[in-house]
């Protein structure tokens, strides 16, 4: 499978599906949006169709709009993530300087004063070298004010070995091996039971690609299901229907799916139960849960295959038990408009859920996505409503874009969201928008200039109401092995800060390499986190010590 399609159809993926909130059980949330992406990727065996039931043309039409999104995102974002993925593979090195203001209006003590003066003159600069197929990298980071170098950093990582030192306060580098840091962390926390050893080398976005035989197997398995478990009476089209959007008038074909509660309830638990049997599913789930679960000094507890396949079969069944147990009074039914492409550009979800004792939930989603004006202009809207009988339920989100075409890659966007709840714990809702020029006739060498604006209102709360400005300048070149990143950022606080304003400007460029110029640091005579003497440990307060002292001296500090 090409990588970047892949990349794509799970960015595509991401973009269309809602957050969902972690329960009591947080890995299946981490399983059910790897499972949303791959039984949507099943589906895919459709688009060889040609005599196009009602069935065929809904699924197929969903498809294509699904690969029409990968196909955007990559035309936006693709120069970008090739860069990603040859940064993670080749050697390189990043030079990035962040610096920034506080802007304060009004009377200030003088220990705030004293604070916005040095962030307003400060400057944090920091430059890695690294080789990811050798797992080595070595970084120098340092804190500038006015221009004089006040604090340093240098961290050096290999396979077997963490070190950090700052010169500035201690000659001597801080080590830490990796297969010992079990050994640190009882230290720290004499119940830890976590991993015993560390593992430095990041997720790469090709560990959760589909191999050529998953893929088949996914759509294999899943086209099959809904080939037969989607009857043909549960779908209706209706031709040349009307569709009327900003004084433009189309012809889309209406394609209807409307399952009633008893075909809802067995089509979800046919679903789960053909997910249940499926071990190569339960593979392919476990192989990613446990790549992303185990990388990183952020690990927590180790996870192994097996019992991920374990949860996730018994989540699979509790799940069935649970839709067993549920009334769906009305059904499913959702209506696509479908534009001669066989793209859609118009649909709407609706279904209620309720038990046996409780009122019912009902949820609709609509969304749309209407190219109009000779493809000049294009809205879109994702709107989700969810209400109750129950005063204190219910809520709802609605995010619009609407992006208009110049010369080029030349165009705007104007995008709001608005997200309100009844729940008394978090009524009102939130108000966000944003509104972006971009400019540059390639999307890899592009200046952004976003104006955004973010608050709160109703609920018993103060509003609050943020605005400011992100200006970003890019400019990446696989071919040319460089990527320059430029965003200058700036809060406007009202009342919420005394008036004032924070800025930010990070300017990062990256170079790949044929070969890592990483220096060969022995640590045999540094320091052992592990294992540091009494004598080291008096060493260390003392000179650390005298030298923190002296450097709050010259800042003021003391």
């Amino acid at each position: 499978m090409d990588n970047r399609t892949t990349r794509s159809e799970m960015a595509a993926a991401t973009e269309t599906m809602p957050n969902r909130q972690a329960g009591k059980f947080p890995l299946k949330w981490v399983i059910a949006g790897i499972i949303a992406f791959l039984v949507i990727g099943g589906t895919a065996a459709y688009a060889l169709l040609i005599n196009k039931s009602p069935k065929q043309l809904y699924l197929l039409s969903e498809i294509k709009t699904f690969q029409k999104a990968a196909e955007d995102f990559d035309h936006q974002n693709g120069e970008l993530a090739d860069f990603q993925e040859e940064l993670a593979e080749n050697a390189s090195n990043t030079k990035t300087k962040i610096s920034g203001g506080l802007d304060a209006q009004g009377a200030l003590p003088p220990e705030f004063e004293m604070i916005q003066e040095l962030l307003n003159e400060a400057a944090i600069t920091t430059e890695v070298e690294q080789d990811p197929k050798k797992d080595r990298s070595y970084t120098k980071a340092g804190i500038a004010v006015q221009g004089e170098n006040l604090l340093d950093m240098e961290i050096y990582q290999t396979p077997k070995q963490v070190a950090a030192k700052v010169p500035s306060i201690y000659e001597k580098y801080f080590y830490l091996n990796a297969n010992e840091y079990g050994q640190f962390m009882r230290q720290l926390d004499p119940a830890y039971s976590g991993p015993e050893k560390l593992d430095f080398k990041p997720v790469d976005i090709k560990d959760l690609e589909l191999n050529e035989k998953e893929e088949k197997h996914l759509k294999d398995t899943y086209a099959a299901f809904l080939n037969e478990k989607l009857k043909d009476e549960y779908f209706t089209k209706k031709d040349n229907v009307s569709y009327e959007h900003n004084g433009e008038k189309l012809k889309v074909t209406q394609v209807t799916m409307k399952l009633n509660e008893k075909e809802t309830k067995a089509l979800i638990s046919q679903l789960l139960d053909q997910m249940i049997k499926d071990k190569e599913l339960h593979t392919i789930i476990a192989n990613r849960v446990v790549k992303i679960g185990n990388s990183g000094a952020s690990q927590m507890d180790m996870i192994d295959p097996d019992t991920v396949k374990t949860d996730f079969v018994d989540g699979l069944k509790d799940a069935k038990k649970e839709v067993k147990e549920t009334r769906i009074p009305k059904g499913f039914t959702s209506v696509l408009m479908v534009n001669g492409d066989e793209l859609v550009i118009d649909r709407k979800m609706d279904v209620t859920v309720a038990d046996s004792t409780e009122p019912g939930t009902a949820v609709s989603i609509h969304t749309m996505d209407v190219p109009y004006d000779a493809d000049k202009k294009r809205d879109q809207e994702l709107k989700v409503d969810i209400t109750s009988d129950k005063e204190d339920e219910g809520g709802s989100l609605l995010l619009t874009n609407k992006i208009n075409k110049k010369e080029g890659e030349d165009r705007t966007e104007d995008l709001k969201a608005k997200i309100s709840s009844k729940d008394p714990a978090a009524e009102g809702s939130l108000i966000f928008s944003m509104k972006s020029d971009f400019s540059g006739k390639d999307p890899a060498k592009q200046t952004i200039k976003r104006d955004f604006s973010l608050g709160t209102e109703g609920g018993t709360g103060s509003p609050v109401k943020l605005e400011g400005t992100v200006i970003q300048k890019q400019d990446v070149s696989v071919k040319d092995k460089y990527s320059s990143q430029l965003f200058e950022i700036k809060v406007n606080g009202g009342a919420d800060m005394a008036e004032g304003s924070i800025s930010l400007k990070i300017d990062s460029k990256t170079k790949l390499k044929a070969k890592a110029d990483l220096p060969d640091i022995n640590l045999d005579n540094e320091i052992n986190v592990n294992s540091i003497t009494p004598e080291q440990m008096t060493d260390i307060q003392l000179k650390a010590g005298a030298k923190l002292q002296a450097l709050f001296l010259q800042l003021g500090i003391l």
